[in-house]
């Protein structure tokens, strides 16, 4: 069973919805906050729901993340993207994903799980 927004405690909303999966102590999760800051006047334009989860909660509702940082990208309520903001150990704006997700340049057949993409992140422990 897929993850749902139902199970993160989230309201699917009609349009795009971002759940954000930070650690505090994964130093990615500083690159991570920069380039969502970078990105922030798109996403408000784009009237982008924002959430933030920690990977426990994701865990606690079915959904294990191997590593953080991690966003998960849903539309109409259906998981379409989860994995790193971007390509690269910078997690810069300028190799993200977000912009041709948004702007329908990358049309995702299904659920696109990322997780070869080289990438700033740290595993998640299983305890977490």
């Amino acid at each position: 069973m897929p993850l749902s927004l139902a199970a993160l405690n989230i309201v699917a909303a009609s349009d795009r919805q971002l759940v954000h999966v930070l650690d505090n102590q994964c130093g990615c999760s500083r690159l991570a906050r920069q380039h969502l800051q970078a990105l922030s006047a798109e996403l408000e334009q784009n009237a982008v729901e924002q959430h933030f989860r920690s990977a426990a909660e994701l865990a606690a509702a079915g959904f294990h993340l191997p590593a953080v940082p991690a966003l998960l990208v849903f539309q109409h309520g259906k998981l379409l993207y989860a994995g790193p903001y971007a390509s690269g150990p910078l997690c810069s704006p300028v190799n993200s994903f977000l912009p041709a997700l948004f702007s329908g340049q990358s049309r995702l057949p299904g659920t696109w799980l990322n997780g070869e993409t080289k990438a700033c992140r740290c595993l998640v422990s299983s305890g977490t």
